[in-house]
Formats: C-alpha cells, sequence, structure tokens
C-alpha cells in the first residue's frame, strides 16, 4: 500500500507540472442549488466528460472556440459560446432546469463512478433521506422493509430472495458506508442503528451478485450508505420523536401494567463551510422500553465528518469521517411457552438470573476513516481510502463478549479514457487494490485473525447509446494458518437507449462468499439451543443474471418510471445452519473408541454446514411516479417481487430439516407487495405504506417439530422446551401471508419545521418474521423535524 501510495504522490506532481488549457465549473439543479453529478459535457455531440459526485467539471481543450453542451436525463439541456484562449482556464458554473426527477437519480455504486441508474447494467434501487424521514424509521434496516425486492428479517437483509435468517452470522449483502465495508470482523452481520441516518445523502441497493467489484459478501448485493458534505450554505439539521405501542389483539399476551412500553429519540447535525474546510457534525440518541417483557435498548452515537480542499495544489482534498456509539441492549431469543399461548411477549425462562435467557450486552462500536483524494487537469481520479473499525460486545453472563478489529485499506484509479482510438474512445476505467486485516479476541469465538488483499478492474465503454461494461476481480483470503483461498470473479453487462426514456439492460455476475469467522467458529448456546463450530466450512459460490426494461413515462402531468426485470441465481456449496447431532469428527457413541462421548445430548445443536444447491429465480417490478390529482401533488413507489427459491437435489438431512415437505428454501417469501402513496395539500401530507409478504413456507423443523419421523431432534427440542409445539400452534392461525398498513399525517408549521404523527402496523397484525418472538403490534410515533 505505502508502494501505490508513493507512485500516486508521484503522479500528482507530474500533473501539476503540466501547463494547458482547461475548461472547468460546477452544475447545479436551478431549484434548490443541489449540486449534479453525471451531467455529460460535450464539444460537437462528442463526449467529452462528466460531472463529479461533487458536480464539478473538468475539460481539456486546445485553444479556440467551443459550442459546449450541458446534458443530463430528466434536465432540460443546455449550449454555451465559449472561447479559451491558449494556458487559460476558464471557470464556467450553471445551473439546469429540472423536467423529471425519477429518471434523474445519480448513483456509484453500480459502476464506482457517478452514473444514472437508468444507466447501469443491474438493478438499483435508491432511498432519499427525505422517504426515511417521513415514515419514522429510526434505524436503516426499517427503511429498507419499504425497498421493493428487499427484505429484512430481524436485522439480516436479502435481497431477491438471496438470503433468509441466519442467526446474526454472516450476510451474503455487503453493506458499505460511503464505498468501505462497514459488516463486523466476527460476525459479519450489519449493525443498522450505527450507520449515521442523520447524515444520509441517499442509499444505494445494488439487486444481483456483486463481488467483482466489491469482493466476498456481496454475493447477493450491495447497500451503500452515502454520507453528504457541506455545500455553499450552512445546514442543520433536528430531528425529535417519542412513540408509544399499543396493545396487542390478544389482550392475554399484555404483561404490563398502566405505562405502556414505548420508545423515544432525535437526532442532530450541522454542515458548514469554513473557507476551503468542510465540517459535518452529527449525534443521534434512543431509548426503547420494548413490548417485549425485558428487551430494551440504549443507545448514543456522534459522527464528524471532515474534509479539506487545498486551493493551490488544485483537485487535491484530503478528509477522515468518524462515527463511534455505545449501547445498552436487553433480548431474548425464545418466548416463553404455555398452554394458553398467552406469553409470547415473554422470555423464554422467565425473569429470574437463575432462569431467564435474556442476553444483557453493552457494546461499542467506532469508526476512524481518513482519506486522500487527487483528480488530475486530465480528468484521472486517484483515491486513497482507509478505515480503522471496532466492533466490541460485552456480555460477561453468557460468556460471549468480543472484541473485533478491521483495518481496511483502498487505492482506486478512475479515468475516462480521451483519443481518436476507436477501441479505447470513451472507455471509463477504474482500477484498484482492496485489503483488510482484522483481529478477533473473544469467548464467543475464541481468538482469530483474517487477511483479505483483492485487485480489480472494470471497463465500461458507450458507443453512441450503447453501455457495455466488463469487470474481473481476483480475491485472496486468509484465516488464521489456513491455505490462503484464491478465486477469481466475474462480471459483463449491457445497456442499450432504445428510444428516449427507454432502457434495456441485461448483465451476468459471479458470487463468492467467504466463511465469517462466527459461522466457522461459534460455540456457545442462545435461549434453549446450542451452536457449535465448524472449522472445515467450505466458501459459497455462485452468479446471477437479469434481464430487464427500464421504461420512462409522461402522462399529462405525471412523470416517473417503470421497472421490470426476470433474474435468476445459483448457489453452490450454500451456507446455512442446521439443527441436529453435531458430534466432534474425532469421537463415536460406540463403546471401545478412544474418543467415546458420554451423553449425546450435548452435542444436539446447530452448526453451519453446506447444504448443496440452490436456485433462486423470479420477477422485480418497480413503479414510481409523481404529479398532481386536482389541487393535491402526490408522489408513489409500487413493487412487487415474485420468485421460486429452491433447494436443488437435497439429501436427507437437509430435507429433515426443512419444516414443509417442499423444497422451498428456509426464511423466504415467494411473493412480496410494496406500496407508498403520499399526497400533499398546501402544508398537510398524508402517506400510506402498504406491505405484504406471503406465507413462510420452510422453516427450521426443530422449532415446529413438523417432521417427528424423520427429524428426531424435534421430539427432543419439544421434549426440553414445550416451544415447538407451541411454534406449530402460532404458524397454523397466523402463517397464511401478511399485510402491514403504516399511516401518516403531516402538517409544515413553517418552512423550515414540520410536525408528523405516524401510525404503524395500522390493523394490528400479528405476524413473526421467525419462529417464536413476535413482531410489533400497532405502535404511534409523534415526530418533530426542523431542517434550515
Amino acid at each position: 500500500m505505502k508502494y501505490l501510495s508513493g507512485l500516486c504522490l508521484l503522479f500528482i506532481f507530474n500533473q501539476l507540472a503540466a501547463q494547458e488549457s482547461f475548461l472547468k465549473g460546477s452544475i447545479k439543479d436551478s431549484l434548490n442549488n443541489e449540486l449534479l453529478s453525471g451531467v455529460t459535457v460535450s464539444i460537437s455531440n462528442k463526449l467529452g466528460t462528466k460531472s463529479n459526485e461533487n458536480g464539478n467539471y473538468l475539460l481539456k481543450l486546445a485553444p479556440g472556440k467551443y459550442k459546449v453542451n450541458y446534458s443530463y436525463t430528466g434536465y432540460y439541456a443546455k449550449t454555451l459560446d465559449v472561447e479559451i484562449a491558449e494556458k487559460e482556464t476558464k471557470v464556467l458554473d450553471l445551473s439546469l432546469l429540472l423536467k423529471s426527477k425519477e429518471l434523474n437519480l445519480v448513483t456509484v455504486s453500480g459502476s464506482k463512478f457517478a452514473k444514472r441508474t437508468a444507466e447501469e447494467i443491474v438493478s438499483i434501487e435508491v432511498l432519499k433521506p427525505q422517504q426515511i424521514l417521513n415514515t419514522a424509521n429510526n434505524a436503516v434496516d426499517d427503511a429498507l422493509q419499504r425497498v421493493p425486492g428487499v427484505d429484512v428479517i430481524e436485522n439480516q437483509v436479502n435481497i431477491r430472495g438471496g438470503a433468509g435468517w441466519s442467526y446474526g452470522a454472516g450476510s451474503r449483502v455487503l453493506v458499505l458506508v460511503d464505498d468501505m465495508p462497514m459488516l463486523t470482523a466476527d460476525a459479519g452481520d450489519a449493525k443498522w442503528d450505527f450507520l449515521p441516518i442523520e447524515n444520509c445523502e441517499q442509499i444505494e441497493i445494488i439487486k444481483g451478485a456483486s463481488s467483482s467489484l466489491y469482493g466476498s459478501s456481496a454475493l447477493n448485493g450491495v447497500i451503500n450508505f452515502r454520507t453528504g458534505f457541506a455545500r455553499s450554505k450552512p445546514r442543520t439539521k433536528v430531528m425529535l420523536y417519542n412513540g408509544m405501542y399499543g396493545n396487542p389483539k390478544d389482550k392475554d399476551w399484555i404483561w404490563w401494567d398502566k405505562q405502556q412500553p414505548g420508545f423515544q429519540g432525535g437526532y442532530f447535525m450541522h454542515s458548514q463551510k469554513f473557507g476551503n474546510l468542510e465540517t459535518v457534525f452529527g449525534s443521534a440518541w434512543y431509548s426503547e422500553d420494548s413490548y417485549l417483557q425485558g428487551d430494551l435498548n440504549r443507545r448514543g452515537r456522534v459522527n464528524l465528518n471532515v474534509r479539506y480542499t487545498f486551493k493551490k495544489l488544485e483537485g487535491l482534498s484530503v478528509g477522515v469521517n468518524t462515527n463511534l456509539q455505545k449501547n445498552k441492549s436487553q433480548t431474548f431469543f425464545f418466548w416463553q411457552p404455555d398452554t394458553g399461548g398467552t406469553k409470547f411477549y415473554q422470555p423464554f425462562g422467565g425473569l429470574e438470573d437463575s432462569t431467564t435467557t435474556i442476553n444483557k450486552n453493552r457494546g461499542q462500536r467506532m469508526n476512524v476513516d481518513p482519506y486522500i483524494q487527487y483528480i488530475t487537469k486530465g480528468g484521472a481520479k486517484h483515491v486513497l481510502r482507509t478505515r480503522w473499525f471496532r466492533s466490541k460486545n460485552d456480555i460477561p453472563e453468557k460468556k460471549q463478549s468480543s472484541i473485533a478489529d478491521t483495518y481496511f485499506g483502498e487505492y482506486q484509479f478512475q479515468k475516462a479514457v480521451e483519443t481518436d482510438n476507436l477501441v479505447f474512445k470513451d472507455v471509463n476505467i477504474v482500477g484498484g487494490v482492496m485489503g483488510s486485516y482484522s483481529d478477533i479476541i473473544g469467548e464467543l469465538y475464541g481468538n482469530h485473525t483474517t487477511f483479505n488483499v483483492a485487485p480489480y478492474v472494470q471497463l465500461e465503454k458507450k458507443i453512441k447509446k450503447l453501455w457495455t461494461s466488463l469487470g474481473v476481480r481476483y480475491e485472496f483470503n486468509q484465516v488464521d494458518t489456513y491455505r490462503v483461498e484464491k478465486k477469481p470473479v466475474f462480471r459483463a453487462g449491457l445497456n442499450y437507449e432504445v428510444d428516449k426514456g427507454t432502457f434495456l439492460r441485461a448483465s451476468y455476475g459471479q458470487g463468492y462468499r467467504y466463511p465469517s469467522i462466527a459461522e466457522r467458529f461459534v460455540s456457545t448456546s442462545f435461549g434453549a439451543s446450542r451452536v457449535f463450530p465448524n472449522p472445515g466450512l467450505k466458501s459459497e459460490t455462485g452468479w446471477s443474471a437479469e434481464l430487464g426494461i427500464k421504461q420512462g413515462y409522461k402522462l399529462g402531468s405525471w412523470m416517473g418510471f417503470i421497472d421490470i426485470a426476470g433474474f435468476w441465481t445459483e448457489y453452490k456449496d450454500m451456507m446455512e445452519f442446521n439443527f441436529g447431532l453435531q458430534l466432534p469428527a474425532d469421537s463415536n457413541i460406540i463403546d471401545g473408541s478412544p474418543y467415546r462421548v458420554k451423553n449425546v445430548q450435548d452435542y444436539i445443536g446447530f452448526k453451519s454446514l453446506n447444504v448443496g444447491t440452490a436456485r433462486i429465480n423470479g420477477v422485480d417490478i418497480s413503479i414510481m411516479g409523481q404529479g398532481k390529482i386536482g389541487p393535491l401533488h402526490s408522489r408513489f413507489i409500487l413493487g412487487y417481487t415474485y420468485m421460486n427459491p429452491l433447494q436443488i437435489n437435497p439429501d436427507s438431512i437437509t430435507k429433515a430439516n426443512l419444516s414443509g415437505y417442499t423444497n422451498t428454501l428456509k426464511y423466504r417469501y415467494r411473493s412480496s407487495f410494496k406500496f407508498d402513496l403520499e399526497n400533499t395539500f398546501k402544508k398537510f401530507t398524508i402517506g400510506n405504506t402498504l406491505l405484504y409478504n406471503s406465507n413462510m413456507q420452510n422453516v427450521d423443523a426443530v422449532f415446529q417439530n413438523s417432521k417427528p419421523n424423520e427429524n428426531v431432534f424435534g421430539k427432543l427440542f419439544e421434549y426440553g422446551t414445550k416451544i415447538p409445539s407451541t411454534v406449530n400452534e402460532f404458524r397454523n392461525k397466523y402463517n397464511k401471508g401478511t399485510f402491514i398498513w403504516d399511516l401518516r399525517l403531516s402538517y409544515q408549521l413553517s418552512k423550515p419545521i414540520k410536525l408528523a404523527f405516524v401510525v404503524k402496523n395500522l390493523l394490528n397484525t400479528v405476524y413473526a418474521e421467525r419462529p417464536a418472538i413476535l413482531s410489533a403490534p400497532r405502535n404511534f410515533t409523534l415526530q418533530l423535524a426542523v431542517d434550515m
């Protein structure tokens, strides 16, 4: 990495020595002054350059007179006459007028450079901060539930059924903050409440295998949380909220007296420029006494982003992003079974210290991210990003404490090639190398180290209306002193603008996921179950293909787009936790064995196993639009996903672990429907969110004791806990498909101040995302937001 940094600095000083003519400036939205990235700046209809993520552009020109065209889908194009002298650097700032918002969304995640979502080769969804605020979501995972094709099952996200629920260990979706991984080094999971929601610029969701760009854990997709920078004017945001859980439908489940369980919290953010120094400071806090007895959450977070742009060394900027959170939580894994089913909100084992299964955790998360960026006058971009990320859990009572440190670095080079050579003309090159080292110390997993390094390169070329993309990455992974694992992964795709506002795309990408420390080495108990390590667990691989079309539309005052995609995903050596007799490899239950097991029941529990091949295919539809209905200003998002998630030719043990008699993968919904409609009249806004998931066909059979003749462990679990009989009763009654209706009403007190009242689960639907834990009943939130 030091060698690469030296080369980068040498290149910088060589570039600074050049003396040529340039046209540069910034491009903004004419209505709100937001900087626009991805604007095409061209001369005589030839591609010149595009504005970067900060809205700036730089174009190298010979002396002379030019007609410079600025174009951006969704905005009216602008052409300006420019005359430039020899060795002159002319500054030309301008603004563009918006036509339609929906096709104008720009992302970085899909190609690692600023590009319109309509031109991407894969499906990408974008969440804006206003959508998160309007729906009163205090953590990112709540907001993701509203995204078409995305489901979150007890804090674990999956895209198009690529993952189910894995007990908090491992993830097939890579979570990034500003392009850098934010999965913990031990469990390999995302801590959603750690993401600085108060400083959210946008959240970009890539659907499908993305390992060629982002490496292991991007097998099923990527969620990139992008923070914002300070702009020309100072900005302050404050949000306060107070909420209360209502009573459940079945009054026998109520364990509280007169005081209803509830939650409260808020956040603060201030951004401001001081000359060339940009600062963003934020904080957030949250306190909850849950509807689940004994379950509570307390957390506080502060973050600071600083960036300095050098005036004399044009194109050079340095910065550091930091985030620190401390939290205290109490959670339980299984409800308390009883013959009348009246204790679904209470923990298995009750509240007594000698019998309770409540986990008490004092945690800490912290990251420090220094970086340096240089954009040459020729348009080449060099970025060196680094991160230290610590995740600490203190659970001494259960002997589950751990500390995990990750040290991450990435050098990246980007360049739009300017040449008359037909092969390389208009080629965008993105290449670089990533590396990480992690140190894990803990009672839960033991002490381990991991190492990863991966060079990558991606080429994208536009041939008139056709975007072509080809990428490759080579992964090196090692844990402790195990053999280094090497794996190349590829991606290719096309996007063709068939007509104005019509984009046809096709893509194929390979996926790869190295096992997390938790999946390989966890040894613990949760609730009434045990979990066993599997050091020999193999990596899973796969591929994902997609054929899609995005169609913009304009009907009267209405503008928006329709996106339809067919997808096909396959996994090999898929990793899943299965319940069974987990005897050590060197043991035996037969008399005479040198390592004879004395008590077989001590070895019954869960273990992460390679369960074979899986296939998931289906269709994903998204429709977005905005317009007017009479005096109402309206906006809507509609999504429908159908998928067929199957275990291919499972062996008898895998089949016995499926609660049903189909080969449907565990913890998946075949159909999901999502709809959000918001109407504004003067200062009033009313919004509705409708969510529907079909019934979950299969869970772990042991939780339901649904196959007593094929899986004897369900009988043992029932005998020891009585949990399976209550899960079976609950699923027979309530597992018919889930319909959730959220309602919100807001009033704009003044230009910067808005008051909102939100009701979630308005119909008080009874449902469970996974066995033996109930989801929230109807709840109410009063929210005050200030943005000035």
